[in-house]
């Protein structure tokens, strides 16, 4: 079975989600159990209002079920006109990342349609943000360098997708590899990392304050049926302080998962 893309009439295989030539979407994105199709035209630079921005948001959070995310337009107006974010999803896919979560999905699913609401969401607010992806079980494996969103954000859902889950756990591993896949010859970028896992193992600390203290802004999200499958002090010591905010979480279903990555999709402050 195959399907042809509508655009440039090349023959794809049945399962392609996107033209392999083009890169039009050929078949819907399920992200939260429901039908999202994302927009395959490169989108011109963002001028839009702190009211538009706000209602992209909203919109985006009501499509999954949630409430309004709480932004500040008059931030994200004064950044969006000189902030480039440059965001590695680190990603854990060890063997337990196959658990069920919230009674739907196993944890890794759970993962990879939150990472997708991410990219779709920064893809309206900034496509000219970048993402890159690192997956991590005892070792660490670069998936995708980081690369514009505009221009890829096809190989970038199609890489979240591909993940299957092996292995044990290294939180370690995941941060060195994120730290060498930062082009710290890039000036006026913000760095980002927003790391997931359902474990703990490796240690760390060390890395996580290197690299904060290079400016990096580390998200950490833990996930599971209780906070004690992960080692939750560890993991706010990983995850930066922003204007007295931890940014850790522990996040038990997948409606308040998918939200919490909505909010992420903002810019960040890195102070």
């Amino acid at each position: 079975m195959s399907q042809t893309c509508p655009k440039c009439q090349t023959v794809n295989p049945q399962t392609a989600q996107f033209c392999q030539s083009c890169g039009t979407t050929l078949s819907a994105t399920m992200v939260q159990g429901r039908t999202v199709i994302a927009p395959t035209a490169p989108i011109s630079p963002p001028q839009m209002s702190p009211n538009q921005v706000q209602t992209i948001v909203q919109r985006a959070q009501q499509s999954f079920g949630t409430g309004p995310v709480a932004v500040m337009p008059n931030q994200v107006t004064q950044i969006m006109s000189n902030q480039r974010e440059h965001t590695i999803f680190v990603i854990d896919k060890s063997g337990s990342m196959s658990g069920r979560y919230d009674h739907r999905f196993n944890k890794l699913e759970a993962a990879v349609r939150a990472n997708i609401t991410m990219v779709l969401n920064k893809a309206q607010i900034d496509p000219y943000d970048e993402i890159g992806i690192i997956t991590f079980n005892t070792h660490a494996q670069q998936i995708l360098s980081i690369c514009p969103i505009h221009s890829c954000k096809s190989q970038i859902i199609q890489a979240v997708q591909s993940l299957q889950v092996d292995g044990g756990t290294n939180i370690n591993e995941g941060l060195k590899t994120a730290m060498d896949m930062f082009d710290w010859n890039c000036s006026d970028v913000v760095r980002r990392i927003v790391l997931l896992t359902d474990g703990q193992g490796g240690n760390p600390l060390n890395t996580a304050n290197e690299l904060k203290s290079r400016g990096v802004v580390i998200d950490v999200i833990g996930v599971g049926n209780n906070p004690s499958n992960v080692n939750e002090k560890l993991l706010q010591k990983v995850a930066s302080v922003i204007e007295g905010e931890n940014r850790y979480r522990f996040i038990k279903d997948q409606q308040t998962l998918v939200a919490h990555y909505t909010q992420l999709a903002n810019k960040t402050a890195t102070a």
